[in-house]
């Protein structure tokens, strides 16, 4: 797979531009667009200020990002000795469209640590089968996803496009983890759904930086007769466990 060097956001001055490719199945950008931008502007800001490594970031969508000029903002919580912590806020002209927070965490050693730490596991998800998702009748976010299929309720991902014009993995792992609900129902009866299922928020947590491209999303999910639920996913990348990304879902009619 040619994977193109051409970023879902490209940046003109203030602004960023979202391509085609950010659109989501509902009305506005995808989710997992919108998260990783949000995020990727924490992301970028912690990387030159030397404030350390993501381990955690929570974004609350409030309302759909429109496929025109977006702009971002970022704000300092609190820098401590070790601990940053950041607000990312996303707008469309005057609407805030997101607001995410971030803590960045600076590593020290720890050599004992490693007897109880979750031993290394590699894996090369490039050979598993592609995921045959619902062919769709225009392009959105999926369209710049390779997504493969364990078999055993694992999706593994990778951007064939790079989120930014600059390395954001945490981004992409928001990109990724942000599919949790899809998957989850593509095993299920309600594939394709009667209903939307837009996820509100999106947080993640991981317990070191990600490594490599690949991303692991294996989901579950609690839903309620009121039309509401939560999407849970464990996340694994090239060299095994990761973290958890949780969505609080609304289900919504068609």
């Amino acid at each position: 797979m040619n994977l193109s060097p051409d970023p879902v956001f490209s940046q003109d001055g203030a602004n960023w531009q979202p391509h085609a490719e950010a659109a989501g199945p509902f009305r506005g950008l995808h989710g997992g667009a919108v998260s990783g931008l949000t995020v990727a502007v924490m992301e970028e800001k912690a990387r030159a200020e030397g404030w350390g490594i993501p381990l955690t970031a929570s974004v609350f969508i409030l309302r759909p990002a429109p496929l025109e000029p977006l702009q971002t903002k970022v704000e300092i919580l609190r820098v401590g000795g070790r601990i940053a912590m950041l607000e990312g806020l996303l707008f469309a002209g005057d609407k805030l469209i997101a607001k995410a927070t971030g803590a960045f965490v600076k590593p020290i050693d720890t050599p004992e640590v490693a007897r109880v730490a979750a031993p290394a596991t590699p894996v090369d998800p490039s050979s598993l089968p592609v995921w045959q998702q619902r062919t769709r009748d225009r392009t959105t976010f999926f369209d710049v996803l390779d997504i493969r299929d364990d078999g055993n309720g694992i999706k593994w991902g990778r951007m064939k496009r790079p989120m930014m014009p600059f390395d954001a993995p945490f981004a992409s792992l928001f990109a990724l983890a942000d599919n949790g609900t899809p998957y989850w129902l593509s095993g299920t009866e309600f594939w394709p759904p009667p209903w939307g299922f837009p996820n509100i928020d999106i947080t993640v947590h991981v317990s070191r930086a990600p490594v490599g491209s690949w991303v692991g999303v294996e989901p579950s999910s609690d839903w309620r007769a009121e039309g509401m639920g939560l999407t849970d996913a464990k996340l694994h990348d090239e060299q095994g466990i990761l973290g958890r990304g949780c969505q609080t879902v609304v289900l919504t009619p068609r």
